[in-house]
């Protein structure tokens, strides 16, 4: 932001999230900021009251000075289409992997904010005792294909990450909970897109992380409320089905997964900052959150 907002928009309760917002160059439509509000559960009749101390550009809010950011959203928009295409496709190959439980997109392209050089952000969830393998070939699988980021290049935007895939976020369905709170990180889990999902991991996902409602309490609710019937239920009765017999095979498979682990750590030791790595996760993550003072 070029300038400050006057001090009755800081106050206002909606200035958190045009402000969030506006730091990912992205306005919102007043149902957006009905869904994201930051700790409070308004109206949609009261949001548009307190909607109207902000400007508006075509359907868009956004904050003072900042009308260019409607063009560049309906760009952005535009833009990301393509992408969403690749995404499902790739989406659709790796359910082929039985060890891959659920394939979701991530980061801008969840938003429909991505730049046409950015690449494509994906979270894959795998079976117990198995995200080590199930790594390994899936990153074979995409570089055969040629169309896995080098991780070894800094930037995520740019022609050479143009459209390639960033599998960046890896979870075990055992370690499900994300186990830093704050809000940049309750935003990304509530946006990411579920492309594929075998056996209501969705649903599992979103109840091993309920801290998220405390930040956005509405988006969490429209969230937990649009799974599929019954699919909350699918993480005790799974226990107890088909799921325990998968289980049971692929602790069969957890020495060949810590040696998995452990070569690929040790590969990728000398590189490694901020990214957190272990046996049930693996959250390879060079974006900082945004400097909102909010997080």
């Amino acid at each position: 932001m070029a300038y400050p907002p006057p001090l009755r928009l800081r106050r206002n309760p909606l200035y958190p999230v045009l402000l969030y917002s506006d730091s990912f160059s992205s306005p919102l439509s007043s149902r957006e900021v009905w869904f994201w509000q930051v700790h409070t559960r308004f109206s949609r009749p009261h949001i548009l009251r307190l909607l109207s101390a902000f400007p508006r550009l075509h359907s868009y809010y956004f904050l003072p000075r900042r009308s260019s950011l409607v063009s560049l959203r309906l760009s952005r928009n535009r833009t990301s289409r393509p992408k969403w295409q690749i995404a499902a496709q790739i989406s659709h190959s790796l359910s082929r992997i039985p060890t891959v439980l659920a394939v979701f997109v991530t980061g801008a392209l969840a938003m429909d904010n991505s730049p046409a050089d950015d690449d494509i952000d994906i979270m894959v969830i795998s079976s117990p005792h198995t995200l080590w393998l199930t790594r390994f070939f899936v990153s074979l699988y995409l570089k055969l294909l040629g169309i896995r980021r080098n991780p070894h290049l800094p930037e995520h935007s740019s022609p050479r990450v143009r459209d390639k895939i960033c599998d960046n976020l890896w979870l075990d369905s055992g370690y499900l909970s994300i186990f830093s709170h704050n809000l940049y990180l309750a935003h990304e889990i509530l946006q990411a897109k579920c492309l594929f999902d075998r056996g209501g991991i969705y649903s599992q996902f979103l109840s091993a992380n309920a801290w998220v409602g405390d930040y956005l309490p509405v988006a969490y609710r429209e969230s937990i409320k649009n799974c599929p019937p019954g699919a909350a239920r699918s993480v005790a009765e799974g226990a107890r089905s088909g799921s325990l017999k998968i289980k049971n095979f692929t602790v069969l498979l957890w020495p060949v997964n810590l040696l998995f682990f452990l070569v690929q750590y040790l590969y990728m030791h000398p590189r490694l900052s901020r990214e957190k790595i272990g046996l049930g996760y693996a959250l390879f993550h060079p974006r900082p959150p945004p400097d909102c003072g909010m997080i």
